[in-house]
Order: structure tokens, then sequence, then C-alpha cells
């Protein structure tokens, strides 16, 4: 759980002398980093979420402290503190209006209050707050790769989870350049707020791990209730909509488990689920709906379903390939059609005897007579394994 605005505000604000003006509606945001700012240029360089402190040197120039507040809102920032006495004496009543509307949280702290205490103090907070996530990431880490449930990881999770209540993992993938990390941690930071935004509202009260696997970012919710499960994969893409609009981003969700020793079968399943959610380019997939993909996709090793796949189909493949036949889908027809010609005839606008006539020389290829399910169920596995290798590959 990263920092957020209104827990660090309610920690400081008598030390600073903090009050708030407006915005207090976006209060749960999360602060991740405080920046010293007189001048509206240095906002293009924030990666999100800053938190900014201005004496307004600049406040005489018109609209300049509006212009600078509504910049900061368009790129997301967590709020503004204003240092008032000096240069600015106090603060327009039309900033104070805008920024309550837009839920934009504006602070003011009278002059005598330092600056830079206020800014090594949230700093040293931010720091110590993201290596007690490295911790907490690295103990769901030991977890999840079955490396076991050690005292001192016990000791720093139960101080946050229920570790006898209800898990469940998301696994998140981004096709991203290096370029683009900016845009990602933009993301994750807009995900963390979902979270405190949810809190906020009293909607809900889940406590959440996020873990930064090597090729994959992993969310693990404890005791969340149904009812926000269905909601909550669309908000995740919405988080992540720099990406989503370009269909590269792909979320697989694990089923939920009991205990939190379980966590590793959520965890892989999740991954499963992700993986399925890659090679078909369906953004969003559940472990628990894949139905029969889940033991194709669980299989680590590929080349063992291609060789499958080319053991039951090769030989009618290249039987079309010879003669410029279509039997391959012929034998998929017959198959979903339960074996029934004149079905098959009505998918493949042929007459029931051309259908009869390929069937009997698809039985005569394979070397089989698909005379009934147990007959049929190998080729019905190598068709899904095919489907899966087209989609993967376009």
């Amino acid at each position: 759980m990263a920092v957020r605005f209104w827990r660090i505000y309610e920690e400081t604000r008598e030390r600073f002398r903090l009050e708030i003006k407006a915005g207090k509606a976006g209060m749960d945001n999360v602060v991740s980093w405080v920046h010293m700012i007189e001048d509206e240029t240095i906002v293009s360089r924030f990666q999100g979420e800053e938190l900014a402190i201005t004496t307004g040197m600049k406040a005489s120039q018109p609209n300049w402290l509006m212009n600078l507040i509504q910049e900061m809102a368009k790129d997301e920032c967590a709020g503004i503190i204003i240092n008032t006495g000096k240069y600015l004496m106090g603060i327009p009543q039309d900033v104070i209006d805008w920024c309550e509307e837009h839920k934009f949280p504006l602070l003011e702290m009278p002059w005598e209050i330092s600056i830079t205490s206020l800014i090594q103090d949230y700093c040293t907070r931010i720091i110590d707050q993201n290596q007690d996530e490295k911790r907490l990431s690295n103990a769901f880490m030991d977890i999840i790769q079955g490396r076991g449930l050690e005292t001192e990881i016990k000791h720093l999770l139960e101080q946050r989870f229920d570790m006898a209540g209800t898990f469940q993992v998301f696994c998140i993938s981004v096709r991203r350049s290096i370029d683009e990390l900016l845009n990602f941690n933009h993301a994750v930071l807009k995900l963390e707020n979902l979270f405190g935004l949810w809190k906020g509202n009293n909607k809900i009260n889940v406590s959440y791990g996020l873990i930064r696997a090597e090729d994959s970012f992993v969310l693990i919710l404890n005791n969340i209730q149904n009812k926000y499960l269905l909601e909550l994969p669309d908000l995740i893409m919405q988080s992540f909509i720099y990406f989503t609009k370009e269909h590269r981003f792909f979320l697989g969700i694990g089923p939920s488990i009991t205990g939190i020793e379980k966590l590793p079968v959520s965890y892989k399943r999740a991954r499963t689920a992700m993986k399925m959610s890659m090679e078909t380019g369906k953004e969003i997939v559940k472990f628990e709906e894949m139905g029969f993909y889940k033991l194709l996709f669980s299989i680590d090793d590929p080349e063992i379903l291609l060789t499958y796949a080319d053991e039951i189909l090769g030989s009618l493949e290249r039987y079309d390939k010879m003669h410029n036949s279509n039997y391959i889908e012929t034998l998929r027809s017959y198959i979903k059609n339960d074996r029934s010609l004149i079905r098959v005839a009505e998918d493949t606008y042929s007459h029931r005897n051309t259908v009869n006539y390929r069937i009997q020389n698809i039985k005569r290829i394979v070397g089989n007579e698909l005379k009934d399910a147990k007959d049929l169920f190998p080729y019905q596995v190598a068709f899904y394994i095919s489907d899966m290798v087209k989609k993967e590959h376009g």
C-alpha cells in the first residue's frame, strides 16, 4: 500500500499547521513524491501523483496559480500545499472554488513553517513505505514460489492480512517498450488510487498486495467480496487505459482460495489464465471459465502440444495440401455437429452424399473409424491446440 495524502496529512497536520482549503474528497490519492515548485514548466516533468509545495512567488502574474493548479490536475498530481504569508497572503476564492469542484486537494501552510522540513518528512515517509512494500512483495514471492511460510514472513504478513481468510490473485501482463516505463508506473499508481477511492467511499475494505514480478504485475486480494469482483477487472483496465486502447494489456484471474498457504494455487492458475489472454488476445481471462483450455495452457512446454497436434492431424493436413481439399474443416464440422451428416452438410454448404464421401475418406486417411465420442476426442483436442497456435501467431 502506497502513502496516501489523507493519511500523511492526518499524521502531520498539527506539526506543519496544515489546513485543507478545498478538494478534501480527493485526498485518498497516492503521493508518489513531493516537490518544491515555483515555475509551472516543471509540471511537464512530473510522473504522476506528485504533491507540490509553492510559496506563490509568481502569483502576481495574472492567473498564474490557477493555471498551475489546472495543469497539475490534468497531469493527475496528488495535490498542492501553498505556503502563504509572504508572496501570497491568501488563496484566491476562485482557485479554492475550482479545486473543490474538481476534487483537487488544496492545503494552506503558514509562512513561518519550514518547507524544507515538510519535504524531508514526507519524502522519508514515502521511502520508508516503499521499503516496507518491497519486504512485503518479497514475502509474497516466497509464498507463491513455494518457499514456505517462515516465522518472519508470517509475522510480517499477519500485520495486514487475514491469513485464514480468502485470497485471490490477478496477473497482469503489459507489452511495453523501455520508453513506456513512465506510463506503466503511472498506471500502477492509478490502480493503487482505485483501492483508496473505494475505501474513502466506505465501499470496500480489502487488504491487497502488489508485486512486480519479472514478466508480470501481480495483484493479491484478501477477503474481497464477490460483488466487487464483478466490476474490478474493468476498473483495472481503466487504470491501464494507455495500454488497453492499443490492445497491449492482458489480465488473468485465478480462483479464490481459503488460507494463505494455498496462495500458490491461485497464483499459478492466474498465470495460466494470463497466458491464455496473451495468446488469444482476449483482454480478461478467468481461470474458472477456461474450460478444457485449463489443461492446454497449464503445460509449460508448447512443443509437446504441437507435436501431439501434428501426430493427430498431420496426415489430414498433408493430404489437403497435396490434393487441394479441405478435409480438415470437414472433420472439424463433423466433431462440432456430433457426427450428424445432415448438419455437417448445412454447415459446409455441401450435399449430404458429398459429406458422407469425405468422411469415409477421412476415416481412411487418419486410420480411425470415428464412430463415437472416444474416437473423436483426440481430434477435438488437436483442434484446440491448432486454434491456440493460430491465435498466438495471428
